[in-house]
């Protein structure tokens, strides 16, 4: 929680700025690094840890060291998995709904030939079928998602009339059919327990996404239990509101089935939104001397019908008020999506080394959930009750995507039980997926979206030992500018940019 003093502290003139530089650092150090590293993304992947391990760390000043501890856990995950007979990738099969050389190729873009495109499809359909030689066959529901999503490609490259467009509609028809002779035999166990060496790869992969090694365990049931101090909260809230019968979740399905919050006028929905917006730009000084420009605008209706989701475009969050959701869940979107969350990050990402990206995949996701979280804190929902009970919807779904990911892969729940547990820790789904559509993606996609909630612990168990580790030198502004300029930052990188911001 955020204590009083630290937002009086960060109100003083003397809050600290930047990085300590420590005066006996190389001068060329930080210039030798950005080259090895800019060199590492044409180098194979199973060299690139023992060249950053080649690399003297002791040249480097506290803040220059920042970059080298965000890549090593993350090169050493994407090495160990890139040696496997399978998954190489991070992702157990070579073609979902989610990943797939026919996502590109159906876009058709100007700068791709067809030719290219059908020869990456053809590599995934063989690689699909030597990765069922090797057992590794994805569950029956997966390719049930995906078949559909081929055989639309396919239809849109057909509609498309494009020259030679007639080869990539056979190249995806056969990756379809590949997939469907598949699942007779494919089976309904989604964990990646089950596969051989599986329960290697998801250790490996979920490093991979954070950036860290992670007791797959110990995060299943820590992020239980606060899906369970969440609960008990928006308990509270909503028998404050005359909802009384039934769970959590049932209350919670209730209260969105009233036509009050239904998503009628677009334009006040829009207006509460900025309203909301500005709302947080006034209460963040104290805590984060930064500021995004811009606010939310409306996705065209013609757009959300058509399947388009919300947006960022520049400064701007074009929301889709098309998807199913109260009215009461979207101020939390605001900090999430704007400020204090992705618009506001993406100001300090331009530039970023692309390893570092790639290294700490699960942080910027992260940091736009501890954004609501930080906005909860400096009171961003007091006087609205419906607003606060969509934030805490909010955390059990992506604190929740913990709970399900590794439920899943590592304590061998079913897909029928892990859509089970989903319903019962949040309710109704307030994403633009269904909770049944969001499993399918833990099976598809694991570790992502478990790394994406544990980056968000993560930013607040470092502020607390930070804190305390500080002192009276420790302030929330200078916390959060370190977080967001050295970002994306996997948890190494997190703790170094403290000790370099804070001198520990």
């Amino acid at each position: 929680m955020i204590h009083r003093r630290d937002v009086l502290r960060a109100s003083a003139a003397a809050v600290l700025a930047g990085f300590a530089t420590p005066a006996a650092a190389d001068e060329d150090a930080a210039a030798d690094l950005r080259r090895l590293v800019d060199r590492l993304s044409d180098r194979s992947r199973v060299t690139r840890p023992f060249l950053l391990r080649r690399f003297d760390a002791e040249r480097l000043s506290a803040r220059e060291r920042v970059l080298y501890e965000t890549l090593l856990p993350g090169a050493d995950a994407d090495a160990a998995l890139a040696r496997r007979s399978w998954g190489r990738s991070g992702a157990p099969y070579p073609v979902t709904h989610r990943n797939g050389n026919w996502r590109r190729a159906a876009e058709l873009r100007n700068e791709d030939r067809i030719r290219n495109s059908v020869r990456a499809v053809n590599q995934d359909t063989n690689a699909i079928e030597v990765s069922a030689r090797r057992g590794v066959i994805a569950p029956d529901f997966v390719i049930n998602a995906t078949v559909p999503e081929l055989r639309n490609a396919a239809q849109r490259v057909a509609d498309a009339n494009v020259p030679d467009g007639e080869t990539l509609v056979a190249a995806l028809t056969r990756q379809a059919e590949a997939l469907e002779a598949q699942r007779a035999t494919a089976g309904r166990e989604p964990g990646m327990w089950r596969l051989p060496d599986g329960d290697e790869f998801y250790a490996q992969t979920l490093q991979f996404q954070l950036g860290a090694p992670v007791d797959a365990r110990d995060a299943h049931e820590r992020a239980l239990a606060r899906c369970r101090e969440l609960q008990n909260e928006t308990g509270r809230l909503l028998r404050g509101l005359g909802y009384t019968q039934g769970s959590v979740a049932q209350r919670l399905k209730a209260f969105a089935a009233e036509d009050r919050y239904r998503i009628v006028d677009r334009d006040a929905v829009v207006a509460a939104m900025n309203a909301q917006l500005e709302k947080v730009r006034g209460l963040l000084p104290p805590v984060l001397d930064a500021t995004a420009t811009g606010g939310i605008r409306a996705l065209d209706e013609a757009s959300s019908n058509n399947g388009t989701r919300g947006q960022r475009v520049g400064a701007n969050y074009i929301v889709d008020l098309q998807a199913r959701r109260p009215t009461w869940s979207l101020a939390s979107v605001v900090h999430h999506e704007h400020t204090p969350g992705h618009i506001l990050q993406n100001r300090f990402n331009r530039g970023v080394p692309e390893l570092q990206v790639r290294y700490a995949n699960g942080y910027n996701e992260g940091w736009a959930t501890y954004a609501e979280m930080l906005a909860d804190e400096i009171g961003a929902f007091e006087g609205d009750v419906a607003g606060r009970i969509g934030y805490l919807q909010w955390m059990m779904f992506r604190i929740g995507r913990i709970v399900g990911d590794t439920g899943m892969h590592v304590m061998r729940w079913s897909r029928e039980r892990t859509i089970e547990q989903m319903y019962e820790l949040q309710g109704e789904s307030m994403s633009f997926v269904t909770i049944e559509d969001d499993v399918t993606r833990f099976a598809a996609q694991p570790g992502a979206y478990a790394a994406q909630g544990l980056a968000a612990l993560q930013l607040m168990d470092v502020r607390e030992r930070t804190r305390r580790a500080g002192g009276d030198r420790f302030t929330l502004t200078a916390f959060h500018d370190a977080a967001l300029r050295a970002g994306p930052l996997s948890p190494p990188g997190l703790e170094q940019a403290m000790k370099a911001a804070f001198e520990l």
